[in-house]
């Protein structure tokens, strides 16, 4: 498992986020349904974090990373933990789709690490290899599902909101925490690559 190395080339693209990239590490990766949040809330949230991050360049310390997170990250999370919009990936059909997508390529474009699937959100520890990309890699996962679900429901439109939040994983102690998040992250979603490398129903995982 390989993490952020400070010494390395960082590309860096931006939409309405920015988003790090390099080559084989691992990443923190939450997409969402496109009715998770408001968007007022969103806008809010994405002018203040601007903001902030002009107030913050880069280089940040571990404190300030911190502060980051505990500002933005922490803020989203609990919108999307609020369970807001039609929250199909509750319903066993939808789950399943997206278990069996993220799991098909499992070792051979990427590792997946850990992962929970929640009424409107999905989070990820993986770590891309031979190569592949993460854009790659998400654009696949998305692209699929969202057409499976649309298809399933009859609905048209985007499934899954454009963007997707990723970190690239700076430290041993920081995957523990992703993966300890991820763990006890809801009751009833499910999460893969517990302790025995067995997948388990959230709601038998011991927190």
């Amino acid at each position: 498992m390989n993490f952020f190395d400070k010494d390395s080339r960082v590309a860096i693209y931006y939409g309405k986020l920015p988003h790090w990239r390099q080559n084989s590490v691992c990443y923190f990766v939450t997409f969402r349904t496109a009715d998770s949040i408001p968007q007022v809330k969103l806008n809010q949230w994405l002018r203040e974090r601007k903001e902030w991050l002009e107030e913050h360049p880069e280089p940040r310390s571990e404190e300030i990373a911190e502060q980051y997170h505990k500002l933005f990250t922490n803020k989203l999370e609990g919108w999307l933990d609020s369970s807001y919009g039609e929250c199909l990936l509750s319903q066993e059909a939808y789950h399943d789709l997206v278990k069996k997508s993220l799991l098909y390529f499992d070792d051979q474009r990427y590792k997946l690490l850990e992962y929970t699937i929640a009424a409107n959100h999905v989070h990820l520890l993986l770590e891309p290899l031979g190569g592949n990309q993460l854009s790659d890699i998400m654009r696949s996962i998305k692209s699929y599902t969202a057409n499976e679900i649309n298809k399933a429901t009859g609905i048209k439109g985007h499934f899954w909101q454009k963007e997707y939040f990723d970190h690239i994983v700076r430290s041993v102690e920081q995957f523990q925490n992703f993966a300890l998040y991820i763990r006890n992250h809801a009751v009833g979603a499910t999460s893969c690559r517990s302790d025995d490398g067995s997948c388990q129903r959230q709601d038998d995982v011991a927190t």
